[in-house]
C-alpha cells in the first residue's frame, strides 16, 4: 500500500500549523492585556503637532487611547493632541507606528478622559 502524497509534506504543514497557533495565542494575549474596552468608530479628526495639524481618521477609541489612520511620518513617543469634533482635545503620546496607522495613548488625567469619552465608550 502506498502512502498518501500529502504525507511527504507533513513536516512543512505541521510547522505552518504551529506558527499559526503561536500567532493566534499571541493575538489573544495582546487582546487580554488591553486595560480598556475599545469602540470601533470612523471619525474624522486632527492630530495636532507643534508644526501644525494633520487630518486623520480615528478607527477605534478607548479610555486609554486610539488607533488613528493618517498619511504622515510620526515618531514613537512623539507628543500629540487629538482633536475630535464636538469633544474637548485630548493629549497623547504616539506608542506604535504602522503602515498608515499610529496608536496613541492618552496622557491626560484619567478622570478627565472618562468625563470626556465615557458616554461614547460605554454605548
Amino acid at each position: 500500500m502506498t502512502s498518501p502524497v500529502f504525507q511527504k509534506d507533513w513536516p512543512k504543514a505541521e510547522q505552518f500549523w504551529r506558527k499559526h497557533v503561536e500567532f493566534e495565542q499571541s493575538q489573544q494575549a495582546h487582546e487580554d492585556r488591553r486595560e480598556f474596552e475599545r469602540r470601533d468608530v470612523q471619525w474624522p479628526a486632527r492630530l495636532v503637532l507643534p508644526e501644525g495639524a494633520l487630518s486623520c481618521l480615528v478607527y477605534d477609541l478607548s479610555l486609554g487611547g486610539a488607533r488613528v489612520k493618517l498619511v504622515a511620518q510620526l515618531q514613537k513617543h512623539q507628543r500629540v493632541r487629538l482633536d475630535l469634533d464636538k469633544f474637548p482635545p485630548l493629549n497623547a503620546d504616539v506608542v506604535w507606528l504602522g503602515i498608515g496607522m499610529v496608536g496613541v495613548r492618552f496622557t491626560d488625567d484619567p478622570a478627565y478622559i472618562a468625563r470626556t469619552l465615557g458616554s461614547i465608550i460605554d454605548r
